[in-house]
């Protein structure tokens, strides 16, 4: 249980983890038209995709009790096929995990410690984005970008996290022009570039921790993406535990 635990503390981050956070002390958010329609863009056209792939290049600061900061990285690959499979590779620094939900079974695989758990919960979770929810409720684990697959999201509930939100501009990400946007919570900032066109895509976010007086942050920068059609029968979405795999149990939270 502890491995499992370490494990999901690592890679606690998705790209809207801003999403689960308490909801902003102010009435009325400050948000520009533009920055506003850009996102729901943005929203509305992942929640159009039945199938899709991309790769995240993260960093993120980790903080030594002497003040220290540490940057560490990951690559992350994601394949989804909805309403209700998912495959998650990270392969960061540290560690190596692997997320598999075959419609019926979460699995989280640690490749680099060796060890493996399941969890079902079929009366909750027979979709991806009740996946989400409820792997955030029951195990406190949030999946890396998660919030890019779920189709649950909508503007209403960002608005009511944030307290302000602007359109920076148009810049570059890795050659691509983006709307640049950029927001603020009463514990981060949050900034995001989406590319500008048909095709209204997360090409990067960078988060600020301002709750933390050294501000670490997180980034990740999309690529690769994919929209083309996944079979229900990929095998990529049904985990086959290794011979020398260990199998754990993960820590549930009671209510």
């Amino acid at each position: 249980m502890k491995l499992i635990t370490k494990m999901a503390t690592a890679i606690n981050v998705s790209l809207m983890v801003l999403l689960h956070l308490p909801p902003s002390l102010a009435q009325t958010p400050s948000i520009e038209m533009k920055a506003e329609n850009t996102l729901q863009e943005m929203l509305n056209y992942l929640k159009e995709q039945s199938s899709l792939k991309f790769q995240a290049d993260v960093a993120q600061d980790l903080v030594f009790t002497n003040g220290q900061k540490i940057q560490v990285g990951a690559i992350v690959n994601v394949k989804v096929r909805r309403p209700d499979k998912l495959n998650i590779d990270y392969q960061g620094d540290r560690n190596h995990i692997r997320f598999y939900f075959d419609g019926k079974t979460f699995t989280m695989e640690g490749l680099t410690n060796k060890v493996y758990a399941n969890f079902s919960d079929p009366s909750e979770v027979d979709n991806i984005s009740a996946l989400v929810t409820r792997i955030g409720e029951k195990l406190n684990i949030t999946l890396p970008l998660g919030e890019i697959i779920s189709t649950d999201n909508d503007l209403e509930s960002i608005k009511g996290r944030i307290t302000s939100g602007i359109y920076v501009g148009e810049s570059q990400v890795n050659g691509i022009v983006s709307h640049h946007l950029a927001f603020t919570q009463d514990n981060l900032d949050w900034q995001i570039w989406i590319e500008k066109g048909e095709q209204p895509l997360p090409r990067k976010l960078v988060i600020t921790y301002k709750q933390d007086p050294l501000s670490p942050q997180y980034s990740a920068v999309l690529s690769d993406w994919n929209f083309d059609p996944i079979s229900e029968q990929d095998p990529v979405f049904s985990f086959q535990p290794a011979k020398d795999a260990d199998e754990i149990d993960f820590l549930i939270i009671e209510p």
